[in-house]
Parts: structure tokens; C-alpha cells; sequence
């Protein structure tokens, strides 16, 4: 289960370290993020056939099963985990509709 909240990204930090991982609070809500574009883009094309690619802090790519940039998502503020920190719910709902505009569009 993917953590889409703040709460649920300390309980998986703890499993993660405590099973050895060594892993950030800031890496874990960074794979969180693209791990929920990627689920909600798979949903709305009923089915893996488009692939969200990390670009940087701030912006996260979508492409096609050919390659082909078929968009971006932006952070709205400083950086993706500082949106998901401020304000997780809001940002699962702007990565649903940018998912569902991507697959909308194809």
C-alpha cells in the first residue's frame, strides 16, 4: 500500500529502517509521490501503459510505452515533497487530475 499521507510515511520509514533500509524521510515521500502519480495514471488508462519518470525535485515526467514525453507535473510550491508535506491531500487530488488529463488526452 502506497503511504498518502504524512502519517502513513512515518510508519513506513520505521518498517523501511527497521528492516535495515537506509532511507530519508524526503527520499521515502519523493518515491511515495511518483509511486501514486504512477498508480493513479495506471488506473485511469485502465492498465500500465504510460510510465511517470523523475525528473528532479520539482517536476515529474509523463511518457509514453514508446518514449514519447507526453507531459509534465509540476510541484505547485518549493519542491514535490514539500507540497505532499504542506498539504497531502490536496496534492493526491492535483496528481488524480493530471493523471486523468495525460490519459484523457490520448
Amino acid at each position: 500500500m502506497i503511504p498518502e499521507n504524512m502519517d502513513e510515511v512515518e510508519k513506513r520509514l520505521a518498517e523501511k529502517q527497521a528492516a535495515g533500509e537506509k532511507i530519508t524521510r524526503n527520499q521515502l515521500i519523493y518515491e511515495t509521490i511518483c509511486d501514486l502519480l504512477q498508480a493513479y495514471l495506471i488506473n485511469a488508462e485502465e492498465g500500465h501503459y504510460d510510465s511517470v519518470k523523475p525528473v528532479d525535485d520539482q517536476h515529474l515526467e509523463f511518457v509514453s510505452v514508446m518514449g514519447k514525453h507526453l507531459g509534465m507535473y509540476t510541484a505547485k510550491g518549493e519542491s514535490l515533497v514539500a507540497d505532499f508535506k504542506q498539504d497531502s491531500f490536496q496534492m493526491l487530488l492535483d496528481l488524480e487530475a493530471a493523471a486523468q488529463q495525460i490519459a484523457g488526452g490520448r
